[in-house]
């Protein structure tokens, strides 16, 4: 079946208008997880980690293999990862009180990225966690450096040794958290160490497929 793009455009805008901003009360948080996907070929591995908080040490993962049918299309990611990412976090022992997804959330061009995308879903409050910055504008505000999208400040950037990460709002999730999470969400390394965690086991995993 032919992937319709401008349809998937459409549904990420009606969904976008369900996206709750409110935050949520982290010092109730026990879990959180890192959902991050990688490839061999077609084949998508799917990684959900359970780590403690605020502590973030490794609970348990799960990984979620499949054939991805959906290409590779800047700003529909969702699509693409989304099914595999829901998978996984489903079949986690303990349901997390928040996820970080690698991708973004709400810096999106339709304000609608795969981490607001997988929070809506599940209903589980949610933050993006990305490499390079897909949308929005970067403004200097003091000390911070917020994304903005149009009117909207949706994420920020925090700059690590070797990298800037760019932290956004993905569901359920406010500003103000953005904040406490962006000192919280690292440990060791310049990623957050829940994705970072579900980016290493991803690649484990997806080695493993190509030697088969």
């Amino acid at each position: 079946m032919v992937f319709d793009v401008e349809r998937a455009k459409k549904l990420q805008e009606k969904l976008s208008r369900r996206v709750v901003y409110d935050g949520i009360d982290l010092g109730k948080i026990r879990y959180l997880a890192g959902l991050d996907v990688s490839y061999a070929g077609d084949l998508g591995v799917g990684v959900a980690v359970l780590l403690t908080y605020p502590h973030l040490d490794p609970v348990e993962y799960v990984v979620v293999k499949g054939r991805v049918g959906v290409p590779y299309i800047p700003g529909l990611l969702a699509f693409r990862e989304a099914p595999l990412l829901i998978k996984a976090l489903e079949l986690l022992s303990v349901r997390p009180d928040l996820i970080v997804v690698d991708g973004h959330g709400v810096t999106h061009p339709r304000r609608f990225g795969i981490a607001s995308h997988v929070g809506l879903v599940t209903s589980t409050a949610s933050v993006g966690a990305a490499k390079s910055l897909l949308y929005g504008k970067v403004v200097n505000a003091g000390s911070e450096r917020l994304i903005v999208v149009d009117d909207l400040v949706g994420g920020l950037v925090v700059r690590r040794s070797r990298r800037e990460v760019y932290l956004s709002i993905g569901y359920r999730v406010s500003l103000d958290n953005l904040r406490v999470l962006a000192k919280t969400l690292f440990k060791h390394h310049d990623l957050p160490e829940p994705t970072y965690l579900a980016d290493r086991v991803a690649k484990e995993v997806r080695a493993s497929e190509a030697r088969r």
